[in-house]
């Protein structure tokens, strides 16, 4: 049975699971292998693969950032633990 910080740990990395959708975009070619809609004359195949390029780019700068955040919720949480340990205040501190 999984501890309840065991569950908030795994719990952290839900935004990597996002990376998923530039992976689908692209993994599935007959999707986009034809021509029409063309965009200013670019047939759908090219245009299409730019703009996975682009929201792949995107994906992954969100995943960096709400991956950077639950490191830092993470990191203060662990800071204030140990500052009320180290303290004598906190759970098992002599007063």
């Amino acid at each position: 049975m999984r501890t309840k910080e065991q569950r908030a740990a795994a719990w952290r990395y839900w935004p990597r699971l996002l990376l998923i959708i530039p992976f689908a975009l692209v993994a599935w070619v007959p999707f986009y292998n034809r021509i029409e809609p063309t965009l200013w004359g670019i047939p759908f195949f090219y245009w299409y693969q730019l703009a996975a390029i682009i929201l792949g780019a995107m994906v992954v700068m969100g995943v960096y950032f709400l991956d950077r955040r639950a490191g830092f919720a993470a990191d203060g949480a662990d800071r204030r633990s140990e500052q009320e340990t180290d303290d004598g205040t906190g759970p098992g501190g002599a007063l």
